[in-house]
């Protein structure tokens, strides 16, 4: 699976419905903002590190879906070197 990561200004990001997705509802400080998408999966403001194709980090395992309310949903899952 690829990813695209890419810059934006803030005020262009914040036009994106859902672009920000955290438990402390507040946005990434700065004037342009770090954006990874997964290609018709989805789009969000980041601050971490990604790598560009799940292969770089071995098999991924599901483990566990928790349902968190309407439209959420909580995925648990570890990866096989």
């Amino acid at each position: 699976m690829r990813f695209k990561v890419y810059w934006m200004p803030r005020e262009e990001a914040l036009r994106i419905p859902g672009i920000v997705k955290l438990a402390e509802r507040e946005p990434p400080p700065g004037d342009k903002w770090r954006i990874v998408e997964i290609p018709g999966v989805d789009v969000q403001a980041d601050g971490g590190p990604h790598v560009a194709n799940t292969r770089e980090v071995g098999e991924i395992v599901m483990q566990k879906i928790e349902n968190r309310g309407r439209n959420k949903k909580r995925i648990y899952f570890t990866v096989k070197p």
